[in-house]
């Protein structure tokens, strides 16, 4: 029962990729700052498409002074004060009255031949823009992840495979020490077998700062400190050739998103020149203190009588001929700028195509050298353990034991080393195809 419970614990504990990957998307700042960019372009199209609802303009006022001339008195100030007048207001000695004024305005844009369609459609292209900044960002943390997985996982191997070679040295160096004491071998091979022996732990020591080291790399994007990594992954090496990049790429869909944007933009500029139709409506009302007699009160509630109330509606037109030019040069502008943006995704395309092609022909090639370098780590193998039983027999030396245990360690090495680049070849791969799944098949 205490057995099941440990198993049940460990496996808790154990962080699959496709965990890490979750856990990243939750919590890595960079996503955020990727999701706040959709919100606020997601905004922009809002503000942009307000302007297609009626412009309403309220404006009210009450003020008091005087009151000169046949029209009245007017302050062009922000506001647009303006006061009643009288040409002939009896009770000359009343110079100053109340006035008091409220209106109320709609403009409403028509119809302004797609200027306002267009501009919507770019902030749309802005908000898909943006969702590929996303994508693209998560695509880029995900491979990010897969790079700092494999390294914990191969400094881990790397680890183990020196702590594999401290053991055998040390068993050799024992071996020698028996074998000194029984005066079958020299004392030199005691002092020699201390000297691999010292070594050994020392690369020991190495890959321990490693493995520590790339567990704190680990934890800037996956903040997660009681996990474990899995015991046993499968050997099988069976990759999916990927000969091109897909259309729905990320990193090719930012740059769409910015040429679909830049044309829009340019419609949008060929539409400056053209006229756009208005529907203009409006109420008003007036008070004054000037009585229609002429009789003239000055109380500061005098504005509060009187009231003339007017409306307006009516059709505007509205017509920049001058800025047929400008928007000329506008139009020419965009077109440069897409023009650019358009070679920019094909360089794009192109280079992720040809890396992709260039990852599946050395991902095939690694295979073939994983497979060589597998059975050269099991012959190796094989040898030391045959050349441990002659040194015992007084066969051969120390020193040629030492060596076959040296090829036994390099086989041993170049065979995690052909692994992990074998698997950072495959997240290569992962990245330009955007297909994380036979990482995470694998590593699950």
């Amino acid at each position: 029962m205490a057995f099941a419970t440990q198993v049940k614990a460990q496996q808790k504990n154990t962080l699959t990729l496709k965990e890490a990957f979750a856990e990243a998307d939750r919590t890595y700042p960079g996503l955020a700052e990727r999701v706040a960019a959709v919100d606020e372009y997601q905004i922009r199209k809002k503000e942009i498409q307000s302007k297609s609802i009626p412009q309403v303009q309220l404006q009210a006022q009450n003020s008091y002074g005087t009151f000169q001339g046949s029209s009245g008195a007017f302050f062009p100030v922000p506001g647009v004060f303006n006061v009643t007048g009288s040409n002939s207001p009896l009770g000359s000695e009343v110079q100053i009255t109340g006035n008091t004024f409220g209106s109320a305005v709609m403009d409403w844009k028509l119809f302004e031949f797609g200027r306002q369609r267009k501009a919507i459609d770019a902030a749309e292209y802005q908000v898909q823009g943006a969702q590929s900044s996303y994508d693209a960002a998560q695509l880029s943390l995900h491979s990010k992840i897969s790079r700092l997985y494999l390294d914990i996982y191969y400094s881990n191997a790397n680890l183990k495979w020196a702590e594999k070679n401290v053991n055998r040295v040390n068993q050799i160096l024992n071996l020698s020490v028996s074998l000194s004491k029984a005066g079958l071998k020299p004392g030199a091979d005691t002092s020699l077998a201390s000297s691999a022996y010292s070594q050994a732990l020392a690369v020991r020591h190495e890959w321990l700062g490693k493995y520590e080291a790339s567990k704190a790399n680990f934890y800037e994007v996956v903040p997660l400190k009681d996990w474990s990594l899995q015991e046993q992954v499968s050997n099988k090496h069976e990759s999916i050739a990927a000969d091109s990049v897909k259309k729905d790429h990320p990193y090719l869909q930012v740059i769409d998103k910015q040429l679909r944007y830049e044309k829009a933009m340019k419609q949008v500029a060929s539409r400056k020149i053209l006229p756009s139709l208005s529907v203009l409506g409006g109420v008003s009302t007036r008070g004054t203190g000037i009585e229609k007699n002429g009789i003239t009160e000055n109380g500061l509630g005098s504005g509060y009588q009187n009231f003339a109330n007017n409306y307006l509606v009516g059709i505007g037109l509205s017509w920049n001929i001058s800025g047929a030019y400008t928007s000329s040069l506008e139009k020419k502008r965009s077109q440069k700028t897409i023009e650019g943006v358009q070679a920019k995704y094909n360089l794009q395309k192109l280079q992720m195509n040809t890396s992709l092609q260039a990852l599946s022909s050395r991902i095939i090639q690694q295979e073939q050298l994983l497979k060589e370098s597998d059975k050269a780590f099991k012959k190796a193998s094989d040898a030391y353990e045959l050349y441990l039983s002659r040194y015992e027999g007084g066969l051969i030396n120390l020193i040629e034991l030492l060596q076959i245990q040296s090829l036994l360690q390099t086989a041993e090495r170049e065979n995690i080393q052909a692994g992990q680049n074998y698997w950072n070849l495959i997240t290569a791969q992962a990245e330009i195809s955007g297909d994380f799944s036979y990482l995470l098949n694998h590593f699950n």
